[in-house]
């Protein structure tokens, strides 16, 4: 009788270790380091009220008009090397987009920034905490010009843009019509 004990303890023992092995597949040492890596994607967003503003004024001869026009824009960039906003005249003319263009038979009205005298002329400027440039009425640029510029990331930034538009004694009745492009770009340089 005891040999059967002893082969039915074997078999148990032997059952044991096949079912419930004592060694586990586990890495041993001191320490356990656990690296966690997240990646934000750049993402630099201009908005306006309008994406498209119009604005009119209805002007005599020998008259200026100084604040026609106020669009706002708002910046939110997250690029450490910053941002910037271009502007460049971007009229019908082919061959002078910085013109205000008459839709009928008057001549066109040049960029400048005259405020009296022979020389009709539209100009802009672009005003706010990041505003560089432009911040006094200037003649539109023909080529694309920074007119505000921060060299790091930024929530919230605004500029706003206005035109100062002088009528000659001279310049003919007409309907004229200038426009201009701004462009949001990252990093700032």
């Amino acid at each position: 009788m005891l040999k059967s004990k002893i082969i039915a303890g074997t078999s148990i023992a032997t059952l044991a270790a096949i079912a419930f092995p004592v060694a586990s597949f586990a890495t041993t040492g001191t320490t356990v380091t656990d690296t966690v890596e997240v990646t934000i994607n750049t993402a630099c967003s201009i908005t306006s009220t309008n994406l498209a503003n119009t604005y009119s004024a209805t002007m005599t001869n020998s008259q200026l008009k100084s604040d026609i026009g106020s669009t706002s824009m708002t910046v939110n960039c997250n690029d450490a090397g910053g941002w910037k906003i271009t502007a460049v005249g971007s009229g019908a003319d082919a061959s002078d987009k910085t013109a205000m263009n008459a839709t009928g038979s008057g001549t066109d009205i040049a960029t400048g920034t005259a405020t009296s005298g022979d020389t009709s002329n539209w100009a802009m400027k672009v005003t706010g905490t990041d505003a560089s440039g432009y911040t006094t009425f200037k003649a539109i640029p023909s080529t694309a010009a920074t007119v505000a510029t921060k060299a790091s990331s930024t929530a919230s930034s605004t500029v706003t843009t206005t035109y100062q538009v002088w009528i000659s004694a001279t310049q003919q009745a007409d309907t004229y019509t200038g426009k201009v492009t701004y462009t949001l770009a990252n990093p700032a340089s």
